[in-house]
């Protein structure tokens, strides 16, 4: 294809009647199209015209020409399509600028930089649009954003951002958050932003504190972000605005990302947090016997994350003994009469309690984790366990392997595994599987066992041969037909 069979198929783009058929055209001859004819087109104020108008199908057949052409030609970068960008971003059309995001985007994914002009421009022109692909922005700006977060321009826009609404302000407010999980050292560049969000955190817009609250949880991440949250006393603001507040018709909006932010906080440091704000913890256990399912559920949820760890396990069985075993002994009933869209978030809570830090397992570690279930449940075996498993939801018989899975990979685990009557008939009974990734976790969960040296032998090579004929096997049944019979 040459300059001017090009001008003509862009001079018709630009008419409704023979959009359609243009663009199609113009795609069927992409592989006759060289650099040059391609940077022709790039500048052609026809396609900005066409880019205008389009429908969304027009757009991603237009997406398919120009940006992957571009990484044909152009692998490294270029200022070409960095131009192109820049006119898309810089356009008074915001589907114009949404294209041009989709490039940027594209770029980004294929490890192609952005100019440090688009990356502003994208700030300044997509972020504070109504309609935008919000995830694809974010995304894109988490990953573009570390390398020249400390430069002036970009700080500045972003700062200029912050004057938008409180949606747009969230945005912001969740980009830098995210990059701060992986880049801690940005703290100090990110602080009047994170100023700004917890001043937005101090008013009296629950909505608006319901939105920030989990954003900032982020923070939580890293040992550099705790130390930020302690500095800015955020552990004692949000007790005071969401834990002591007696009276507040948001309670079940905002009560829930106050347990998860004092849970992850547990995450990070939990000798440390738990230490000096056992408030936090009696904050949990409170929620938990509240009566409320979705309270009790997050409740249980941070309860299961605080434990989660060897440390936050220790705390909880030398410190609060008789909490933990209160809401233990509680937990097989709220299972058996909770609904289904709750009874896997219960179940969760007991994966991370049980679940294995580190190998090898310490034996504290598993003397804590044997008197938790036994407490539980009053016995020794996986009759509880295996009562879930029986549930006939993927999602529960998915969460009910996951448990067991953690059970077993202690020595306990394994022997009251073996001491539950049919348990091992009613996992290797393969007509009761119906879901694919159902069959293959539990296939999983078995080969495991089957490498105990703590259960019989007779036990082991029965799992031993489950495992030998593969997670999908199915035993063929041969029929023989008579002639002449029924």
């Amino acid at each position: 294809m040459d300059v001017n069979q090009l001008e003509s198929l862009m001079r018709n783009l630009v008419i409704k009647e023979t959009r359609t058929n243009s663009l199609d055209l113009l795609e069927s001859k992409l592989a006759d199209v060289d650099q040059e004819v391609y940077e022709v087109m790039l500048r052609s104020a026809s396609l900005f015209q066409f880019l205008a108008d389009a429908s969304s199908d027009q757009f991603n057949i237009a997406a398919r020409i120009i940006y992957d052409k571009a990484l044909e030609f152009f692998p490294n970068g270029s200022i070409v399509v960095d131009q192109f960008i820049e006119r898309c971003l810089t356009h008074p059309k915001n589907n114009v600028k949404q294209f041009g995001l989709r490039g940027a985007a594209t770029m980004v994914d294929e490890s192609v930089g952005l100019s440090l002009n688009n990356v502003q421009l994208l700030i300044q022109h997509c972020l504070p649009m109504k309609e935008v692909f919000v995830k694809t922005l974010l995304d894109m700006l988490v990953k573009t954003l570390p390398g020249v977060f400390t430069e002036v321009g970009v700080q500045e826009q972003l700062q200029k951002v912050l004057e938008c609404n409180e949606t747009i302000r969230c945005r912001v407010y969740e980009v830098v958050c995210t990059i701060l999980e992986k880049r801690p050292d940005l703290l100090t560049a990110a602080d009047p932003i994170l100023k700004r969000a917890l001043a937005d955190l101090d008013t009296d817009d629950v909505l608006l504190q319901t939105s920030v609250l989990p954003i900032l949880t982020q923070l939580l991440e890293t040992q550099e972000g705790f130390a930020y949250v302690e500095s800015v006393d955020l552990f004692r603001k949000v007790y005071v605005n969401f834990v002591t507040v007696e009276v507040n018709p948001y309670v079940r909006f905002v009560l829930p990302n106050a347990l998860k932010f004092y849970a992850n906080a547990a995450l990070v440091q939990p000798a440390l947090f738990l230490s000096r704000y056992p408030e936090a913890l009696d904050f949990i256990f409170d929620k938990a016997v509240t009566g409320d399912p979705m309270l009790m559920a997050v409740a249980y949820e941070s309860l299961g994350i605080v434990g989660k760890t060897n440390e936050g396990k220790i705390f909880l069985s030398e410190h609060q003994r008789h909490k933990m075993d209160a809401v233990l002994k509680e937990l097989p009933n709220i299972l058996h009469t909770t609904t289904e869209a709750f009874k896997v978030r219960f179940i969760d809570c007991l994966i991370n309690l049980f679940s294995v830090e580190s190998e090898p397992i310490d034996n504290r570690i598993s003397s804590i984790t044997q008197k938790w279930y036994e407490t539980m449940t009053e016995r020794e075996d996986l009759e509880m366990v295996q009562e879930l498993f029986k549930v006939p939801f993927p999602d529960i018989k998915m969460a009910a392997l996951r448990l067991l899975s953690v059970i077993v990979d202690y020595r306990w685990g394994q022997l009251f595994f073996q001491n539950t009557a049919c348990f091992g008939e009613i996992l290797l009974n393969r007509s009761l599987d119906v879901d694919v990734n159902v069959t293959q976790f539990k296939y999983d969960v078995i080969k495991r066992l089957s490498e105990s040296t703590t259960l019989d032998s007779f036990v082991c090579d029965t799992l031993k041969q489950y495992v030998s004929e593969g997670a999908f096997y199915r035993k063929a049944n041969v029929e023989v037909v008579i002639e002449g019979g029924q």
